[in-house]
């Protein structure tokens, strides 16, 4: 097949669709999700970059999405960065037992590049210090807290109810393609209830956290906090290698829960996540939950 297809177009009330692309030497598929503005870009034949670059970009302008991103092995990342995209960040054995690097791009309508300017850098590094400081006073016993898994069905009926009510950090919408995913539920003494989601895939071992309310108040970030280590503890029982999660630049309880989990910035994405209708910087935090070949080393 010489020319490009693409899938069918979604019904109108479709957030997320896969859209594939083939020719004889490409071979990718666009995971395209309307309510976060985002595209997933994952490329299973390397090379023919031009052809691919152009797909995506019609793909982008049609769907009106501004923010693109791709994860790769170290030798593609040149690829990737001679057509337009940056490197972003890196999630610690993402592949088991190679690193994923983030590569991201922010389609622009004047054709310009957009990339981390130095204030997003010296704010990112102004929040992660002081969540680091405020982490300190966070126990590794946390009282009062109860955090359990709760059903899909339950997890994505809370995930609709802040979505209307325009209150969710995160969607829990599909960022991979045949993912499994799990909710973990966590209620404290004068704090709304919370839900914490792992959206994660047993061949690569990689787990995406996403957090459905960011928390606003000292309790909120100290259940916060409790879910996203029960929720780590469990994946890391399921062999799950990596964890990581995507938090507003500017969002300092949220990135305090996750320091205070184990979580450090290892990435800034340009335009990264969709806040109440305005994209921002975010800052990648990740966390390597298990070492891929300890059993090996064991024994």
């Amino acid at each position: 097949m010489s020319k490009g297809s693409a899938a069918t177009p979604a019904e109108p009330n479709q957030e997320v669709e896969e859209l594939y692309f083939r020719s004889e030497s490409a071979y990718l598929c666009l995971v395209v999700n309307r309510r976060t503005e985002l595209i997933r870009i994952i490329d299973f034949r390397a090379g023919a970059l031009p052809a691919k670059r152009l797909y995506i970009q019609s793909i982008a302008k049609k769907e009106g999405i501004r923010k693109l991103i791709t994860l790769v092995e170290k030798d593609e990342v040149s690829s990737w960065t001679r057509v337009g995209f940056v490197r972003e960040g890196t999630i610690p054995g993402f592949y088991k037992r190679s690193d994923g690097h983030l590569c991201g791009c922010v389609i622009d309508p004047s054709g310009a590049s957009i990339e981390i300017t130095d204030e997003a850098n010296k704010l990112s590094e102004r929040i992660i210090n002081q969540a680091r400081r405020a982490a300190r006073d966070i126990p590794d016993h946390i009282k009062g807290e109860t955090c359990y898994e709760i059903e899909d069905v339950h997890g994505y009926e809370f995930r609709d109810e802040a979505v209307a009510n325009e209150s969710a950090l995160h969607t829990f919408d599909p960022f991979g393609r045949d993912a499994e995913r799990i909710f973990y539920q966590v209620t404290m003494k004068d704090t709304p209830t919370n839900i914490v989601s792992g959206e994660f895939q047993d061949c690569f071992g990689h787990s995406l956290i996403e957090l459905l309310y960011a928390p606003e108040t000292e309790n909120e970030i100290l259940a916060a906090t409790a879910a996203i280590r029960a929720l780590s503890d469990d994946l890391m029982g399921r062999g799950i290698v990596a964890g990581f999660a995507f938090v507003p630049i500017d969002d300092l309880d949220t990135c305090t829960a996750f320091i205070a989990a184990g979580y450090r910035k290892t990435g800034l994405l340009a335009e990264g996540i969709l806040v109440d209708g305005e994209r921002k910087d975010a800052i990648l935090f990740t966390r390597k939950l298990a070492n891929p070949g300890e059993d090996e080393t064991a024994t």
